[in-house]
């Protein structure tokens, strides 16, 4: 005690500690006023280096500066999709990082219904009616986590009026799937989504009616900042129910904030071209900025956006060759576009784009059972598409990477819907 009251009471102490704090200011200073010089000169002795060192240090940074791309000008339309991939593939070897971001809805299956038209009766043979949470972007978190033991950040809208409200964040709030849910302020004076499924009594088809609700303001400002900060180490977005939200405003701006790491994927789902022509030309406008990495569709659906995009096909075409006809077209789809094709009980197809150009169909034999009307179990294909994405051989060439993803993408769809 008495040598560091000494030392203390030493002015020698003082001024070693004033000495110090002004070396670190002045060196703050000429970093803060030289920082560009200096991050050119650092980055041009980095990858000088080893490539183990560029990677090591370029996952610090993301780690601790999850912006710093942007913010020296490395912008994610700079950086090519096969660095993508790759960087990805790396970093979800230990980490897991997948990001789903879309609606979530409560759901209530009704069945069995005898009636194909309404009629002013009333019936009393219904079976239970099951109450559960819905939504595109909560079925691929679902088999994310039941096919493949991974976990997501599920970033959404809930409102805050009635006990369906109520009922659907407590639905939430016990799913395993969830690592962290975002899902806004609720607003007190607005209900959550509802989707109400009428099932035929022989599972032939399925009636929906939907309420959005809340999710019709559901847009980036609540959730940029957030996604910005939680994905600067790279991972995977998943991107649903576009057409049934307001994602599209801001739409190219706040995907050039996401970091470079970041695999974007799509799947708009099912929508009216009349009622979502806008929305539409701000998607099409992201796909030829090459804002979004991979698009998921269906070939109805893909019909429907490229029909907006004054794309003029023959209707008694195929599926591939219509897909061939709109793959010709420069900057019209994104660099990896995938659509699932023909489905039968017999076999999957699907066909892939990529840079452009049609691969050979990827098919997948036996196919799907001929009674597959359950809510949400063709996202299966959608999760398990995001996780062979993500998951393999960070050097497998691009175009390899993508056919192989699909090929998996359909037998765990497969498997799924047969369970």
């Amino acid at each position: 005690m008495h040598v560091i009251s000494a030392a203390l009471a030493s002015k020698d102490f003082y001024l070693a500690v004033v000495t110090k704090v002004l070396a670190v200011v002045v060196a703050g200073l000429v970093v803060r006023f030289s920082r560009g010089p200096i991050i050119r000169y650092g980055r041009t002795l980095i990858k000088s280096g080893p490539e183990w060192l560029e990677r090591a240090v370029g996952r610090q940074a993301d780690r601790l500066y999850p912006s710093w791309r942007i913010k020296t000008g490395m912008r994610r339309r700079q950086v090519r999709l096969e660095w993508r991939f790759r960087t990805v593939r790396r970093l979800l070897r230990k980490r897991c990082g997948y990001y789903i971001l879309g609606g979530v809805y409560l759901d209530l299956l009704v069945r069995p219904v005898g009636v194909t038209k309404l009629e002013d009766k009333e019936y009393s043979n219904l079976d239970r009616v099951l109450c559960s949470w819905g939504g595109s972007a909560c079925y691929v978190g679902s088999y994310l986590y039941e096919n493949f033991g991974k976990k997501s950040y599920l970033y959404s809208k809930i409102g805050g009026l009635g006990i369906l409200s109520t009922e659907l964040k407590k639905l939430l709030g016990r799913e395993p799937w969830i690592k962290r849910g975002r899902y806004g302020s609720g607003d007190p004076d607005v209900q959550s989504g509802v989707s109400i499924h009428l099932k035929q009594k022989d599972s032939s088809f399925r009636t929906t009616f939907t309420h959005k609700g809340v999710l019709e303001g559901l847009d980036w400002d609540p959730v940029l900042r957030k996604l910005v900060k939680k994905t600067g180490r790279g991972g995977v977005l998943h991107i649903s129910g576009y057409f049934r939200t307001g994602l599209h405003q801001q739409l190219c701006d706040s995907l050039q904030c996401l970091s470079p790491n970041l695999i974007v994927c799509i799947d708009h789902g099912r929508f009216l071209p009349e009622d979502h022509a806008k929305s539409a030309q701000v998607l099409l406008e992201a796909f030829s900025r090459q804002l979004i990495d991979v698009y998921i569709s269906t070939p109805p659906e893909l019909d429907r956006l490229m029909a907006l995009a004054d794309v003029q096909v023959d209707e008694n075409l195929s599926t591939a060759e219509k897909v061939k006809t709109y793959a010709q077209r420069p900057n019209l789809l994104p660099r990896v576009t995938v659509v699932r094709g023909e489905v039968t009980a017999e076999s999957v197809t699907s066909h892939v784009v990529v840079d452009g150009c049609l691969l050979a169909p990827v098919t997948v034999e036996p196919g799907l059972p001929a009674s597959r009307d359950v809510p949400g179990k063709n996202n299966a294909f959608n999760a398990a598409l995001a996780y062979h994405l993500a998951n393999g051989d960070p050097d497998e060439p691009m175009v390899d990477l993508v056919r192989g993803a699909v090929d998996g993408a359909l037998r765990s769809w497969v498997e799924t819907v047969g369970r």
